[in-house]
């Protein structure tokens, strides 16, 4: 088969078809390690209720839907002086949405029956299960339903929230504020300066020039501050 490729490339003919099509999604996954092992089932519950929001988030930039989220909960398997503990569920939801608020209570739902004490906790995350386009939707028979005023204020909310968080930076609205120094936050000790996106780390630049002073009848040269840029 290969050399049958290169015989047809040294022809001049294409061996392989290229296939520009790309496929829509069958699942969104958010996760992140934390920074530091936690006990307290708080940092967990922030932690999931921020990757299902992003996931929410990713899933209606898409113009997608989701009808199952899975929650997936572990701990540090490089500490094996440490007991380990692994496991995952998923959550079926009562109708297909994208709606932050739906997927951030069925996350919960989930981290719940996941929960167990006596374990320090490295990883959670969530995974959108079963996408469709949202544009082409069908019923099914045991889906709870909802009226059009409900799916329509729900997808003007999402849209104001997304809106927001595109122009104002992502965070300005959410669901629940994390505390800070949170276990679940990352430590990002050797991050590099955003220079080009944070207005509060932009580069400083100091300009000098060269004077002449005179010490005890000698002459000395030395730099001094004339202007500080931003």
């Amino acid at each position: 088969m290969v050399q049958e490729r290169i015989v047809w490339k040294l022809r001049g003919l294409a061996a392989i078809e290229l296939d520009d099509m790309r496929l829509p999604k069958k699942q969104i996954m958010v996760s992140r390690s934390f920074g530091r092992l936690t006990y307290s089932p708080d940092d967990l519950r922030e932690a999931i209720r921020t990757h299902a929001s992003r996931a929410g988030e990713k899933l209606r930039k898409k113009g997608s839907i989701t009808s199952a989220v899975m929650v997936f909960i572990r701990t540090n398997h490089f500490r094996t002086d440490l007991p380990q503990y692994n496991h995952r569920t998923v959550v079926t939801l009562e109708r297909f949405t994208d709606d932050c608020r739906e997927l951030v209570a069925a996350t919960i739902q989930g981290l719940i029956k996941l929960y167990r004490k006596g374990f320090g906790y490295h990883k959670v995350g969530v995974m959108l299960l079963d996408l469709s386009p949202k544009m082409n939707r069908q019923l099914t028979l045991t889906e709870t339903p909802q009226t059009e005023a409900e799916a329509k204020r729900s997808e003007q909310l999402m849209a104001t929230v997304d809106k927001l968080n595109r122009e104002l930076g992502r965070g300005t609205v959410q669901l629940g504020l994390p505390r800070t120094g949170s276990a679940w936050s990352l430590r990002s000790e050797h991050r590099a300066p955003h220079y080009t996106t944070s207005w509060k780390e932009l580069l400083i630049i100091k300009l000098f020039q060269r004077e002449r002073f005179s010490i005890n009848g000698y002459k000395r040269y030395g730099l001094a501050l004339t202007k500080k840029l931003w």
